[in-house]
């Protein structure tokens, strides 16, 4: 099952690379779906991170492709938690230049799931993964377009200072 987002935003192709891929392991930083992000201890360096989601759950990802040249990536995601019929997940993202200053980015998601399963929750897992990825293309574009992290993660980063003190 592939679901595949794309997004227009208003910032050069290299200011969205360095955001998605320079800063890779720093995803943390600008959007509200990652609680925590770091480099994937398991791995050698530089091929893969850790996420914390919101509901606690952990994501580990090892890069499968980089390619610096055309702008694109793609990692496999082991999520604590995944249910039982998903048999594998793979993130892609790619930017384009699309008018001057101007950045198409895609977002593919490709999930594998056992064959009966994929009629049963395909269509509502479908719906699941575009509201994330719509939660994440808004965050993008804004921390892309402003310098500033989005109200929404900017909300989160205060409530968790707070719990701190």
């Amino acid at each position: 099952m592939q679901i595949i987002n794309k997004i227009n935003i208003n910032a050069p192709v290299e200011t969205l690379w360095k955001i998605l891929a320079d800063d890779y392991n720093d995803i943390c930083q600008w959007t509200s779906v990652v609680t925590s992000s770091t480099e994937n201890p398991e791995l050698p360096q530089g091929e893969g991170r850790a996420c914390e989601l919101p509901d606690g759950a952990v994501a580990k990802e090892t890069l499968t492709k980089m390619d610096k040249e055309q702008h694109n990536f793609s990692y496999k995601v082991e999520l604590s938690g995944m249910p039982f019929f998903v048999r594998g997940m793979e993130n892609s993202w790619r930017v384009e230049q699309y008018g001057h200053n101007q950045s198409l980015v895609t977002f593919e998601i490709d999930v594998t799931l056992l064959p009966v399963f994929a009629q049963l929750m395909g269509p509502l897992m479908k719906i699941k993964f575009n509201k994330l990825a719509s939660v994440v293309f808004e965050e993008l574009k804004f921390y892309a377009e402003t310098g500033k992290v989005h109200p929404r993660k900017h909300e989160l980063l205060s409530a968790n200072i707070g719990r701190v003190a």
